[in-house]
């Protein structure tokens, strides 16, 4: 028996059933990534009549030995050009090489905009103090987070705050989004210090992009 855990994904279409899956956070999703948005639920179906495959579909491919995720730029004669989101051309395949395609897209949650999410993580911040009461430092250390935030808001600017500064790298507005999300519904046991790490974290990620933007070294 083989020791590598197959693909729910491919597993699902093998078996004639579609597959639904959420578009993690992070990353600039390669060469997909101007069909796609982070948190964006996608459900992908089988293929059951090929009339069904229309120009501009995002497609699973079979690719050689591989599958690639990409979108179907024309149609012709049967055949189908694979091509990707920044318009490389992949070529010619026929409808048995088209494992499936997304049949629904549910947007993601609207991201608000940065002072708006500074605003609900100080709150997000309060409530988990009045919560649990911390002794010693903890209450100060999870608040000179939003402090420190802010702080990098009005360094990097509002003109870059949604700017990837390397291509691999989240912007200080999708920073900022995860941990407001994480704020939101803290882990329990011991929540607070939980979110200390993980806003001294993402206030090390945004002082990285400061830097990259300041000095010269962002894309």
């Amino acid at each position: 028996m083989s020791k590598h855990k197959k693909d729910p994904l491919l597993v699902a279409l093998s078996e004639g059933r579609s597959y639904t899956w959420t578009v993690p956070d992070g990353g600039d999703m390669a060469s997909m990534r101007a069909a796609l948005k982070h948190g964006q639920t996608l459900t992908m179906s089988p293929i059951t009549d090929p009339s069904e495959v229309q120009v501009g579909d995002m497609v699973l491919v079979k690719w050689g030995s591989s599958d690639i995720f990409h979108l179907v730029g024309d149609i012709q004669d049967g055949q189908y050009l694979i091509v990707n989101s920044l318009g490389k051309v992949n070529g010619w395949v026929g409808i048995s090489e088209i494992l499936g395609r997304v049949t629904e897209v549910v947007e993601p949650e609207p991201r608000p905009d940065v002072p708006e999410l500074l605003e609900q993580l100080e709150a997000s911040c309060r409530l988990l103090i009045q919560r649990e009461q911390p002794a010693g430092e903890d209450a100060q250390r999870l608040l000179a987070v939003v402090d420190d935030l802010r702080w990098y808001a009005d360094r990097i600017g509002a003109e870059r705050w949604d700017v990837m500064p390397r291509s691999n790298r989240w912007s200080y507005q999708q920073n900022l989004w995860r941990l407001v999300k994480q704020a939101r519904n803290p882990e329990a046991p011991d929540a607070l210090r939980r979110m200390i790490d993980r806003g001294k974290r993402c206030v090390g990620l945004v002082s990285e992009i400061f830097a990259l933007f300041e000095y010269g070294e962002a894309n």
